[in-house]
C-alpha cells in the first residue's frame, strides 16, 4: 500500500475510534488497532500524535496489548458483548416491530460480536 493511502486509512479509523470513545455501543479498540497498523507503516509522527489523544488512552492500551499478545482481557470482552447486546435490546425496544430490518441487522451484529469475542483468545494477565 502507498504511504498516502495508509495515512488516509489511519486518519479515518482514528476518527471512528474517537466517535466510539464518545458514543456508547460504538467500538473504539478495533478502530484503533487499524489506525495503529496504518500509522506504524506510514508515519512515525502520526503514530506519536495518535498516542497523545487523551480520550483514546485506555483503548490505546488495549489495542497495544492486542498487538503484542493477540488476546483480549475478559473485562474488555464482557463490555464489548454487553454493549453489542444492549444496543440490540434498545433498538428492539424503540422499534415498532422486531422484524424491521434495522432490528435484525443490529441483532446479527450482536451475534457476530459475541462470536468474535469467543474466538479471540482471552488474556488473563492483569494490565500493567
Amino acid at each position: 500500500m502507498t504511504r498516502p493511502l495508509l495515512i488516509l486509512i489511519g486518519l479515518v479509523f482514528t476518527g471512528l475510534a474517537i466517535i466510539g470513545a464518545i458514543l456508547p455501543g460504538v467500538p473504539t479498540t478495533v478502530f484503533l488497532i487499524v489506525a495503529l497498523w496504518a500509522f506504524t507503516r506510514s508515519s512515525e509522527r502520526l503514530t506519536r500524535w495518535l498516542e497523545r489523544i487523551p480520550i483514546l488512552k485506555t483503548a490505546l492500551q488495549e489495542a497495544r496489548r492486542f498487538e503484542e499478545r493477540r488476546a483480549v482481557r475478559p473485562e474488555v470482552k464482557r463490555v464489548a458483548v454487553g454493549f453489542a447486546w444492549g444496543s440490540a435490546v434498545v433498538t428492539a425496544g424503540l422499534s415498532q416491530s422486531l422484524t424491521q430490518p434495522l432490528v435484525l441487522i443490529v441483532a446479527l451484529a450482536a451475534v457476530a460480536a459475541t462470536v468474535v469475542m469467543i474466538l479471540i483468545p482471552t488474556d488473563r494477565e492483569p494490565p500493567p
